[in-house]
């Protein structure tokens, strides 16, 4: 008896250890935030329900190696025309089979990462609110990161096989803007930040049908928020200078760039690290916009 009550002690001991791990692995799970560093995921590489997605720009840089386990995407399946308009989000049914082939499903968890902290992986982000997918987190410092800290590398493709997504989606318009509402837009309370370089809003660079920027919209660079090694500059610093120039969390923020990949790090900025609660992005972007004579362009800086 005196046996049996001990290996009962032990058993009910494992359980509340194993109950604290649990509690404590969830409390780091990127579930609950939206950037995870080079130790979590180094600690979490072989979790079941865990995909990393490789962003980097050259498949050449996947083929030398990357993140073990790592499946590789080019961020331009993730669009293609619409109604003659290039680079445009994919269809949601089209989306869904994508992720599938990559063996994710809704109840994955999807790190992300290219070389560092740019827009190729934010713009999955984005894509990944959009279809309310809650489970994704951006690798903070990119592979590069990774690899100055000498975390393991491999050169061996995933063994992975198509999952089935496993839940209907209704797409979250709230974070997506069209065209007709950015035309038909409230100044007074939402405001049109588009995040290319100085050069392109104002119309002295550019390649569309007609160079400059959509009227009312202000301009702030994207990369402007990073420091050089593609890390955020102090957010506090971020908030105050967004406010002086009265872009503010309680109006609506509409990001657009070129064709909604900037955007997206913007994007992710307000939305996720400075709490901003009324964000959505314009994927259609001045490409789309440029392209319709019956709509303005300016061409001054504003």
């Amino acid at each position: 008896m005196k046996r049996l009550i001990r290996s009962s002690n032990r058993l009910v001991g494992f359980c509340a250890l194993s109950l604290i791990f649990c509690v404590a692995l969830q409390a780091q799970s990127p579930l609950n935030q939206r950037l995870v560093s080079g130790d979590w995921l180094q600690a979490n590489l072989n979790q079941p329900g865990l995909r990393v997605v490789d962003m980097r720009a050259d498949i050449r840089d996947y083929w030398s190696g990357h993140i073990p386990g790592a499946v590789y995407l080019d961020e331009t399946a993730l669009r293609w025309p619409q109604n003659g308009v290039p680079g445009r989000l994919i269809p949601v049914e089209a989306l869904v089979r994508l992720l599938e082939e990559m063996g994710i499903s809704y109840k994955t968890t999807i790190i992300i990462y290219t070389e560092i902290n740019n827009y190729r992986a934010t713009y999955l982000a984005w894509v990944l609110d959009y279809i309310k997918h809650p489970g994704w987190a951006i690798l903070d410092g990119g592979f590069n990161r990774w690899k100055n800290e000498n975390r393991p590398v491999s050169r061996d493709y995933p063994g992975l096989s198509r999952a089935v997504y496993g839940q209907k989606v209704n797409p979250d318009e709230s974070v997506r803007a069209t065209l007709e509402q950015v035309r038909n837009r409230d100044q007074r309370n939402t405001v049109l930040l588009d995040v290319r370089s100085a050069e392109l809003f104002s119309g002295e660079r550019g390649n569309w049908k007609r160079n400059g920027h959509i009227p009312g919209a202000i301009n702030i660079f994207w990369a402007s928020f990073l420091k050089e090694d593609g890390t955020w500059k102090d957010l506090k610093m971020i908030a105050e200078n967004l406010r002086a120039m009265d872009i503010t969390p309680d109006k609506t923020i509409i990001v657009s760039c070129g064709q909604g990949l900037m955007a997206s790090h913007t994007y992710l900025t307000l939305k996720y690290l400075l709490n901003y609660p009324k964000v959505r992005l314009y994927d259609g972007s001045f490409n789309e916009w440029s392209n319709r004579d019956d709509l303005p362009v300016e061409t001054r800086q504003r």
